[in-house]
């Protein structure tokens, strides 16, 4: 029986929903009957609850009074409540900025690691991918050898990889086994992909930077809660720092 109703569905045909006709494509898609249905439960909800809020508008009582209404106030024709303010006790506020304090040391440590790897994967080269200013120091004995230096020869090297930091292969090897040519497309994605971990080394360090100094404040203002005289050691201007006084243990 299963089988045959199977194969009863199998030679139907496949009823497809009309679409909009052409000239009516400046209306948008055609509603169909399910979205119909969603319009008008939405629309029929909206207008019981229109009636039951003009139902209670007519039946108001002006001389309603409640003490709620003093502290209340209302923004775009919404009732705002006032935030009762919540106070906690001095030693629930250390333990909330002992767990701050954690969190973004997890988190700066989590960003050193990843700037760890990503600098492991990079090569340092300078600002916006190009290569830093090599600072090799060559020493020659007299002016004319200085002046007719050749790096390209010094380094027995090809005068084109003589800019590199890395692998510079010397000439024996390129002899051997000549650098093979990369496609232009090849070298634009490296290109692209080099600029990209810079970017994102970049802004890694920044955020870590960012995450030090928000952890040192919050660590400070945890360290201003302890009890124990204290002063200040700080010039005007600079980084505070506080010093506690000793104090002997019993």
């Amino acid at each position: 029986a299963t089988s045959f109703k199977k194969s009863l569905k199998a030679g139907r045909r496949t009823h497809r929903e009309r679409a909009q006709p052409e000239n009516r494509q400046r209306y948008g898609l055609l509603e169909k009957a399910g979205d119909w249905k969603i319009r008008r439960d939405h629309f029929h909800a909206k207008e019981k609850r229109m009636k039951i809020l003009a139902e209670k508008a007519r039946n108001r009582n002006p001389d309603e009074f409640y003490y709620g209404m003093i502290g209340s106030r209302t923004k775009e024709g919404v009732h705002i409540k006032p935030q009762a303010s919540v106070k906690y006790a001095q030693d629930e506020l250390k333990l909330m900025a002992t767990q701050d304090v954690a969190y973004l040391t997890h988190r700066r440590s989590q960003e050193l690691k990843k700037i760890e790897k990503l600098q492991d994967g990079l090569h340092f080269l300078g600002r916006g991918g190009k290569l830093a200013k090599n600072t090799h120091t060559v020493f020659v004995d007299t002016e004319e050898e200085a002046k007719s230096f050749d790096p390209a020869e010094y380094f027995d090297t090809a005068p084109q990889l003589v800019e590199r930091k890395f692998n510079r292969p010397r000439m024996e090897t390129l002899a051997s086994e000549p650098l093979p040519v990369p496609d232009q497309s090849e070298i634009g994605a490296l290109v692209h992909a080099r600029e990209a971990g810079y970017n994102e080394l970049s802004q890694r360090i920044q955020r870590a930077g960012k995450l030090a100094a928000v952890g040192g404040k919050m660590q400070l203002k945890r360290d201003l809660m302890k009890k124990g005289p204290r002063h200040k050691i700080s010039k005007k201007g600079e980084k505070p720092v506080y010093k506690w006084d000793k104090k002997r243990a019993k």
